[in-house]
């Protein structure tokens, strides 16, 4: 049974979201009454005698209360019915549409079953009597219900099973008939068990009391539903697979759970009652949600179908318009000739169907037709009327009756022209393509004449030139020059094969030379193949050659059939270029080991020429450097404008200086020295310098001036300190005295001395702030995990960050690195740093990328954000004190920063575009 529900399941789409809603619909009651919940609504006993001491409305309330799971069980059994006659529509409906006889027959079947139903709640309800006796009918009318339903839906579909050509025929009428008979019969059995039902004098027991199994009646259907399940219903969806027929199996769940409930309900309207109810609702509600589906796949189909058919329509439309365009703008003529035949069936003509343009105009052109009108509808022989052209006839009719191709050049006598012919067959007929190449047959004679032309001027070249055939490596001609190169009579040199050519290659060159063999059996048109090699000559010695190959002759698909190669005797230049060589190896090891990167360039920048010395400089290979420019690595394009013009104009620049950028970012201060060289009429072919990297001095010439600059500003501090402290202190005196001495209770005077205090304080602590910006503190230096020391910072600026709902992009590398640090003083100097980014980046726009990178020697802490950038001509004042661009800012902010910074050894550095955002770069000694 398992792969059996696998099977019908898997094979059918299905939405998944309907199946397991169903099996959880039918599981949801049982678990929530495991959960305490309980469904049931028992009925109250009235109380006659206190009924007739309340009011008409309390009267009404109380009846309505008593009767209320009455009332729900009448609305689920309602709503069942309803669904079941809806059912029976929309099967009629299915059956309008898809001419499928089993869905009204299964649909007729569930209406059965609801006025079975209708039976039931009108029985149950005392408006119709079955019985005289006094007792409550419920179950075995629900019984009765129940059974039909699994019985008529098991005979409606198991009789498809049985007669199997039911269905099977394209007969419309009579598949119309079998369905009205068989709904009358079904209509019919189900009154006459009604009607049998009606007439009982007395009703079988079909309750009894117990724990748990109070309806052992209810197992009759149960067993029903189990067969239907197992043995009936997928054994028709097998037959007849549909939506329709897979939601019946569907149904049967909570059929099933629907007996089960039903089984163990103990009285009526109590919790089992209601969920049986509920139950069979939903066993109605399925069926119709699947003639639905078969609905709205029917529609999807029906749309896909007329989209095909759109598409169809528009390919065959393309079709034709490309068909017609090929004919149009072919430049050959083009006939289609349908045959004509005698009684007998024998070829007589044939006629002309279709034409294009440049067939009419030619063949009128050259034939002067007497007649007017298209060609199409004219006989063959009329177009066609030359007696020369007669002899192509018996051609044409080979190629109806064998389908041969037949293809020509066929000159004619008559117009004096040569034609090109090519005809196949095209149903009874053929369709013939055409062309005058009167043009291209003169230009062969031409050809050949200009071939004793070449010939000539090959033989009397001092190059040697030869075809060389592909297939076998052998010469096919050679000029006469080629021999006394080589040193071999002609004769050897055609008979010479790749052996004999190996054995007079020089032993080291031999790679190289089947190396470019290989090359010359995949040369491709276009390309070029070029070597250089010795060979031995007949006199001995051994002699530089230089080759030169291209395509000379392809095939019908294009491949390389033979090839023309140019070879020349370079044994002097050879020697030459040995010598240059030996004399340029002096020079090139001093440009290689110069310390200072020696580079050449030609006019627009282009890398020429460059040494190792740069690989450390720049940080690109020297391969990536030789294809680069060198405008890439200036920091300022400014620099590289005025370097270039310099060049241009004067000729030279020296010791100019520049700032340099590295791939990572890093910036290089360099001093650069280049001069122009000139061709013989005096014009610049490319520059060449000298770049000097004087980063280490600069930097050290920065610290020296900080430095210097901190101690004068610890001076003028501490003097200021001094001199300013001092008054400020009798100024503070002063007022407490005057306070003293002046008892009013005018608010006014408060108010001044308010102002005079508030501003005695913060003077205070500017100059406190001043002193600590330039004081060189007492560190307690600890070892501490970086990454971990920024998040300890983050922490301090969380209510910055959340505020102006900043995003925190964290870059930190893996492991972590240690450093020695008095970590109170550097959550100060970076906190200053990322407050300010905040402050410089707008709300919820904001981005902090935080990135450190720990190598040997130093630890790189890198804080960037996207705000609104400072100008180049302000980031050299950051850090001198009490320069701020903020409204209400001290500027004493980085100054202090720095100050921490450099006390811990420590470098701070600052890059910022306009408009773009700021990167803090600072780094530490690692301990």
């Amino acid at each position: 049974m398992k792969n059996s529900f696998s099977r019908i399941f898997g094979n059918y789409e299905l939405p998944k979201q309907f199946i397991w809603s169903t099996l959880v619909l039918c599981v949801l009651p049982s678990f929530l009454n495991l959960l305490g919940v309980d469904f049931g609504m028992h009925d109250r006993i009235l109380d006659i005698a206190r009924l007739d001491t309340l009011n008409y409305e309390s009267q009404q309330n109380l009846i309505y209360s008593a009767l209320a799971g009455r009332f729900i069980h009448i609305i689920l059994v309602s709503m069942a019915i309803a669904i079941a006659f809806l059912t029976v529509i929309l099967a009629f409906v299915d059956y309008s549409i898809k001419r499928d006889i089993t869905t009204p027959i299964v649909g007729v079947a569930l209406f059965c079953a609801g006025l079975f139903d209708v039976f039931h709640i009108l029985s149950a309800t005392q408006l119709m009597s079955i019985t005289t006796e006094l007792v409550d009918i419920s179950s075995f009318t629900w019984l009765l219900s129940s059974g039909y339903h699994a019985i008529i839906l098991i005979i409606g579909t198991g009789m498809f099973l049985i007669m199997r050509g039911v269905g099977k025929t394209n007969d419309e009428s009579s598949n119309t008939r079998f369905v009205t008979f068989i709904s009358l019969i079904f209509i019919l059995l189900t009154f006459l068990t009604i009607n049998v039902l009606l007439n009982m004098k007395r009703l079988p027991v079909s309750a009894m009391s117990g724990k748990f199994y109070t309806h052992p009646a209810d197992g009759v259907p149960l067993l029903l539903y189990f067969i239907a399940l197992v043995f009936v219903f997928p054994k028709f969806y097998e037959r007849y697979p549909s939506k329709f027929s897979l939601t019946l199996i569907l149904s049967l769940f909570p059929a099933i759970f629907t007996q089960l409930h039903m089984a163990f309900s103990s009285q009526v309207f109590d919790n089992h009652f209601m969920i049986a109810h509920f139950m069979k609702l939903v066993t109605y509600v399925i069926p119709f949600c699947g003639l639905g589906l078969n609905y709205l796949e029917t529609l999807r189909n029906e749309k896909q179908m007329v989209s095909s058919l759109h598409q169809v329509a528009e390919e065959r439309k393309k079709a034709e318009e490309l068909i017609s365009g090929v004919l149009n703008s072919s430049t050959y003529g083009i006939i289609a000739f349908e045959s004509i035949r005698n009684i007998d069936g024998k070829l007589i003509d044939f006629r002309a169907i279709v034409t294009n343009p440049v067939a009419e105009y030619l063949l009128r052109k050259l034939y002067k037709y007497p007649f007017e009108g298209e060609l199409r509808g004219r006989t063959l022989t009329e177009i066609f009327f030359s007696p020369d052209d007669s002899e192509l006839f018996p051609e044409y009719i080979k190629v109806v009756e064998t389908d041969s191709l037949f293809e020509s050049q066929h000159f004619s006598t008559t117009l004096k022209r040569w034609f090109y012919i090519n005809a196949v067959k095209y149903r009874d007929g053929f369709v013939i393509v055409f062309d005058d190449i009167t043009e291209i047959k003169e230009n062969e004679i031409e050809l050949k004449e200009s071939k004793n032309f070449i010939e000539k001027i090959a033989n009397n070249t001092p190059t040697g030139i030869m075809v060389i055939d592909i297939n076998n490596l052998k010469p096919i001609y050679c000029n006469k020059e080629l021999p006394q190169i080589l040193g071999v009579n002609e004769l050897d040199l055609y008979n010479a094969d790749e052996n004999v050519v190996r054995s007079i290659i020089n032993p080291d060159n031999l790679s190289s030379f089947e190396d470019y063999t290989g090359r010359l059996f995949n040369i491709a048109e276009g390309q070029v193949v070029e070597n250089e090699y010795r060979f031995k000559h007949r006199s001995g010695e051994w002699r530089w050659l230089y080759s030169r190959q291209v395509v000379f002759k392809t095939d019908t698909e294009g491949n390389t059939t033979q090839v023309l190669s140019v070879v020349q005797d370079i044994t002097e230049r050879k020697l030459n270029q040995a010598k240059i060589l030996k004399s340029e190896h002096k020079y090139r090891s001093l440009f290689e080991q110069s310390r200072d990167v020696i580079f050449i360039i030609n006019r627009d920048g282009d890398v020429i020429d460059i040494n190792q010395s740069a690989v450390g400089l720049l940080g690109k290979s020297l391969g990536e450097l030789k294809v680069l420019n060198l405008s890439s690595f200036f920091y300022l394009k400014t620099d590289w404008l005025d370097f270039q013009q310099q060049l241009t104009q004067r000729g030279s620049v020296s010791d100019m200086e520049v700032i340099l950028t590295k791939p990572d970012g890093q910036r290089i201060y360099a001093l650069i020295t280049a001069s122009a060289q000139y061709d013989n009429e005096g014009r610049s072919i490319f520059f060449q310098g000298i770049i000097h990297d004087i980063t280490d001095l600069k930097r050290t010439e920065q610290a020296r001036l900080l430095s210097q600059k901190l101690d004068a500003t610890e001076r003028v501090a501490r003097t200021i300190a001094h001199e300013v402290r001092n008054p400020l202190t009798n100024v503070n005196l002063a007022l407490e005295q005057l306070k003293l001495e002046i008892s009013t209770d005018d608010d006014a005077y408060e108010f001044y001395f308010d102002i005079i205090q508030r501003n005695c304080k913060r003077i205070n602590v500017l100059i406190t702030q001043l002193l600590n910006s330039t004081r060189a503190e007492y560190l307690e230096l600890k070892d501490r995990a970086l990454n971990k020391l920024i998040d300890e910072t983050l922490e301090l600026a969380i209510d910055r960050i959340q505020l102006n709902e900043i995003r925190v992009i964290k870059e930190y590398m893996t492991p972590d690195c240690e450093i020695a640090v008095d970590a109170e003083k550097i959550k100060i100097a970076l906190l200053n740093i990322i407050i300010n980014a905040i402050e410089a980046m707008a709300p919820q726009k904001g981005v902090l990328i935080i990135k450190t990178t720990c190598n040997n020697d130093d630890a790189i802490i890198e804080i960037s954000d996207n705000g609104v950038g400072i100008k180049q001509e302000n980031i050299g004042k950051l850090f001198e004190p009490f320069y701020t661009e903020k409204q209400n800012g001290s500027g004493l902010g980085l100054t202090s920063t720095q100050n921490i910074i450099l006390t811990h050894a420590g470098t701070i550095d600052v890059e910022s575009q306009l408009g773009k955002g700021t990167k803090f770069t600072v780094k530490f000694k690692i301990s």
